[in-house]
């Protein structure tokens, strides 16, 4: 009996121990970045990817100001914290931009105008004639967003 006992206790302590190790993330410790991004990123978002907004999404009407028609402001300064890792009020299981994960961003489908998407394609009226003044994007500018989400998406 007393053996029996013993056993139990060492196997219990065994799974124990094993558990205790470096588990999946519920106990301290410093958590793992979701995506590493390159030591030398190719696409830069101050000066590739926030001028493609600013002259396609940011517009009077569309993706700017307090209050814009779009429920996201794409303006200088308030684009990145309004997009990285913020759930997409149309597809709200879905993140905006989802860092190293294009697939997985809304606004990439938004603009590739995908078949998963809620509404039009963005900016409204393209590929063709756009609204409020909007450039469409070229296949470079859709490119170098897809790349820079790849690339982690980071605020540089």
């Amino acid at each position: 009996m007393r053996g029996t006992a013993m056993i139990a206790l060492l196997a219990i302590s065994c799974v124990l121990t094993a558990c205790a190790g470096s588990g999946g993330g519920g106990g301290g410790g410093t958590p793992r970045p979701a995506c590493k991004p390159p030591a030398q990123p190719t696409i830069s978002f101050s000066s590739n990817i926030q001028p493609i907004f600013t002259a396609s999404c940011a517009l009077a009407g569309c993706h700017v100001g307090a209050v814009p028609t779009g429920p996201v402001d794409l303006s200088v300064g308030q684009t990145y914290a309004q997009t990285v890792n913020v759930k997409s009020a149309q597809q709200p299981t879905l993140k905006r931009f989802l860092p190293g994960k294009p697939d997985l961003s809304y606004i990439i489908r938004k603009i590739e105008g995908g078949p998963n998407i809620a509404g039009v394609q963005m900016p409204q009226g393209c590929p063709g004639a756009p609204l409020n003044g909007a450039k469409c994007l070229t296949p470079d500018n859709i490119a170098a967003i897809r790349q820079w989400v790849t690339e982690c998406a980071t605020n540089n």
